[in-house]
């Protein structure tokens, strides 16, 4: 029952994120979409804003070697204390989240909507348990696919960012 619960709960978080993308995206009117308090929305937006620049600020004197294969693209991490790890990962996968996995930085649960990332370089963010999540960004935007359905593009930038609920 945890479980369903926590399924479902990832599921409304992510239709929440991407029905106001899917409506801009198709031209609806924003009158179709409920407007968040003025302050939530504003919080949210400097919260991404915050995350997008921290990626791009990073330092690649910082970065380590990790895993093997042709296939090499950079993955960062930020913690909930703001900490960053950057990784240049070599893999012969081609998704990102297959050879994140497969280095042992990420971890969660398949489901029927794609991976549920619970754990990335060892640290837990449960939506129920922790009132938190992981926020997979694709250079330096909040990606719209998950982790698993990422494919691995040279020159790209992948991230997980710890976003208190």
């Amino acid at each position: 029952m945890k479980r369903l619960k926590t399924i479902l709960t990832i599921a409304l978080i992510k239709a929440l994120i991407v029905l106001p993308v899917l409506l801009t995206a198709c031209g609806a009117a924003k009158e179709a979409t409920p407007a968040a308090p003025e302050s939530q929305s504003q919080t949210l937006n400097q919260t991404q804003e915050q995350s997008a620049e921290a990626i791009s600020d990073s330092h690649p004197e910082n970065m380590n070697d990790i895993g093997e294969g042709a296939n090499v693209f950079t993955f960062k991490t930020i913690d909930g204390d703001g900490n960053e790890s950057i990784w240049r990962v070599h893999t012969g996968k081609t998704t990102v989240g297959e050879a994140l996995v497969e280095v042992g930085l990420i971890d969660g649960e398949n489901s029927e909507f794609g991976m549920m990332v619970s754990h990335v370089n060892g640290i837990r963010a449960d939506f129920v348990e922790d009132d938190a999540w992981w926020a997979f960004y694709i250079d330096d935007e909040m990606a719209m696919v998950g982790v698993d359905s990422a494919d691995i593009e040279e020159g790209i930038t992948y991230a997980f960012i710890y976003t208190p609920a």
